[in-house]
């Protein structure tokens, strides 16, 4: 086997601008030079310098990030240690909007997603959540699947962002049982109780999402004593609007919201092709590319943060 070595190793980030901010970490649009040619990336870093046995599990686990490697996620292309010993991710630029902006923006037009549409963005992000669970190990959960976390391509594309991300920055406090992580209007029952968690959790996330653009508002109350009643009262409003969706799309969005885990899919590639059965894909990314063009323009989301 012959080995390439480059004379030197020349390549380096060099930051343009922050991108966000969270609780944990920060995003900026970077630019790689050194090469033959530049590229922009997403360099994502965490807000506070980690001990060295952090480090080596942040290496750990982004060496497991990298085995994923699927058109519906954002794809980790590197890990790197900066000269002062600081770690950093960098991360596929994904330029478009989130699913958040995208449906504000499509709303000021007084529009909205057709559910066909709806139904191929639930299958990317559930093909998403198959590839995690196949690349790692003992599968992954990631635990924050809500709006701002799919991003929607200028070429149409869905992309689930920050998976594993967050874990790889702090991997003791993500694991850690009983700790809640992710935003509560898209938490599972089981997930606001603190219990040991699989991709069931995942789904519970993305029924949310597609009943919220199939219903045009956030379908649940602030969680609490009468969670169950209000998943009941979701999956109502969306048999009652079962004449105007395609046949079957709200039955297959209910058993993604069921308040037991044993009642949903048991898997994420059965939820999709549950999903995928009440779309046109092609069709659909044609008609995303045409929405983030005509509502969002040249607005550049990137990876956002958990």
């Amino acid at each position: 086997m012959t080995a390439l070595v480059p004379r030197a190793r020349r390549d380096h980030y060099v930051l343009v601008h922050p991108l966000g901010r969270g609780g944990t970490a920060e995003t900026w649009l970077a630019r790689r030079e050194g090469g033959l040619f530049p590229e922009e990336v997403c360099i994502k870093r965490p807000l506070r310098h980690l001990n060295l046995s952090e480090r080596r599990a942040f290496i750990e686990e982004a060496r497991l990030l990298a085995r994923l490697r699927h058109v519906n996620v954002v794809q980790l292309l590197d890990a790197q240690e900066d000269d002062a010993g600081s770690v950093f991710l960098v991360l596929e630029l994904v330029r478009g909007a989130d699913l958040r902006t995208l449906v504000r923006n499509l709303a000021g037009f007084g529009r909205t997603l057709r559910p066909t549409v709806v139904a191929s963005i639930g299958t990317s992000l559930c093909r998403a959540l198959a590839a995690a669970q196949r690349a790692m190990p003992a599968g992954m959960v990631h635990r924050d699947v809500t709006p701002h976390n799919v991003l929607v391509s200028r070429e149409g594309e869905v992309k689930l962002a920050d998976v594993g991300v967050a874990r790889a920055f702090d991997r003791a406090r993500w694991t850690r049982s009983g700790v809640v992580k992710g935003k509560t209007g898209f938490l599972s029952p089981e997930q606001l109780r603190g219990e040991v968690l699989d991709t069931r959790s995942d789904l519970f996330s993305v029924g949310v999402i597609l009943a919220a653009l199939l219903l045009g508002k956030h379908p649940l109350r602030e969680p609490g004593q009468n969670f169950e009643e209000s998943i009941a009262e979701c999956l109502s409003g969306l048999r009652r609007k079962s004449p105007h969706l395609p046949l079957g799309l709200g039955d297959a969005v209910s058993a993604l919201m069921a308040f037991e885990r044993d009642d949903r899919p048991n898997s994420a590639d059965l939820a999709a092709r549950s999903l995928s059965a009440f779309t046109d894909e092609q069709r659909a990314i044609e008609e995303l590319r045409q929405n983030v063009f005509e509502a969002c323009g040249p607005v550049i989301e990137v990876t956002p943060l958990g």
